[in-house]
């Protein structure tokens, strides 16, 4: 792709954007259920959830700390194992890398959390620099979170693209920043933005590339 674009950089949302936690996350609690015999599958479903309450979530339904560590132990790895990208996502990175866009993540979830899911999807080398919630004293939808990001680019508000599931987290809290956002419809439980949204990650080229 030689097209020209707009845009000089793309600001990615990492869960449920690059890759489908939401399938991770399910495949993962059905599997602790059945080994442990609990129906909890729905309950421990993380959906955005703040993964540093998760452990103490266990022990108390479990009702002992030994098997809701061993639970949750078992539930994290399991998640790992089960992440997969979006299909054509990485070819989506290598298009964007290959024509100079620059490319970061801004994510709300620790960096215990999206460090080891970018390794294992293995789209480490793809990105200039990953911001995670420890990062930065505020989160999305803070724009003082937008603001760190273009600063650490150099780059006007203009100049770049927000793509993310969340409507309020990435689209509404980038677009308050000037910052043009895309909905990536096609890994949210949300209704469709109606300005922006893409159905499928090779929806991003023809946004960054004008197509």
């Amino acid at each position: 792709m030689t097209n020209a674009s707009a845009f000089r950089a793309v600001i990615f949302d990492m869960d449920n954007t690059l890759h489908s936690l939401s399938f991770a996350a399910q495949a993962a609690a059905d599997a602790v259920s059945l080994i442990f015999g609990a129906d909890f599958t729905l309950h421990f479903t993380p959906l955005n959830r703040d993964r540093p309450s998760m452990p103490q979530e266990f022990m108390e339904f479990f009702g002992d700390e030994v098997t809701g560590a061993s639970a949750f132990s078992l539930y994290s790895q399991l998640e790992l194992l089960c992440l997969r990208e979006f299909d054509e996502m990485c070819e989506v990175l290598e298009t964007l890398k290959a024509n100079g866009i620059r490319m970061v993540i801004l994510s709300n979830a620790d960096g215990y959390s999206v460090y080891p899911r970018l390794s294992m999807l293995g789209m480490d080398n793809f990105f200039d620099a990953v911001f995670v919630r420890e990062s930065f004293p505020e989160i999305k939808p803070a724009p003082e979170a937008f603001s760190h990001v273009l600063e650490y680019l150099g780059m006007r508000a203009d100049e770049v693209l927000m793509v993310g599931d969340s409507l309020r987290n990435d689209v509404r809290a980038a677009r308050a920043c000037s910052i043009r956002a895309l909905h990536a419809w096609y890994g949210s439980w949300e209704d469709r933005d109606k300005l922006c949204s893409a159905e499928n990650p090779k929806d991003i080229l023809k946004i960054v590339f004008g197509e």
